[in-house]
């Protein structure tokens, strides 16, 4: 029933930011022109270790993808996939975000860490 739910909740999140989309306009010479609609605040997170870092949920396509701001580097992940719990798991190859259902907290890891918690303070 709990990944039930949360299949649900990550379908009815997948529509809802997609709606939040770019939309493309043409110009009399056929020029594409974007409108940016505007994205989520990045949120503040940090660890029990006192790291930071900034995240962005936003749409990409018609799936939803996390900007995320680490040590000065700014990557684009996108939704990859869920881990054993359920949780949504998006990723660049490099980096990797679990989101908690709580979309306030998750964890971080990379292809050589198992990852580290942080949330909203």
């Amino acid at each position: 029933m709990k990944k039930l739910f949360r299949i649900a909740f990550l379908i009815i999140l997948s529509f809802g930011l997609s709606a939040c989309g770019k939309n493309e306009t043409t110009t009399d010479e056929g020029a594409k022109t974007e409108t940016n609609q505007p994205e989520e605040t990045a949120r503040l997170l940090t660890s029990e270790k006192g790291d930071s870092i900034y995240i962005t949920y936003f749409a990409k396509d018609d799936v939803v993808a996390v900007k995320l701001k680490v040590g000065g580097e700014e990557k684009i992940l996108e939704a990859k996939g869920s881990s054993e719990k359920g949780n949504p798991v998006l990723t660049d190859g490099e980096y990797g975000w679990e989101m908690f259902t709580d979309g306030k907290s998750g964890r971080l890891f990379t292809k050589d860490s198992e990852g580290q918690f942080y949330k909203e303070r």
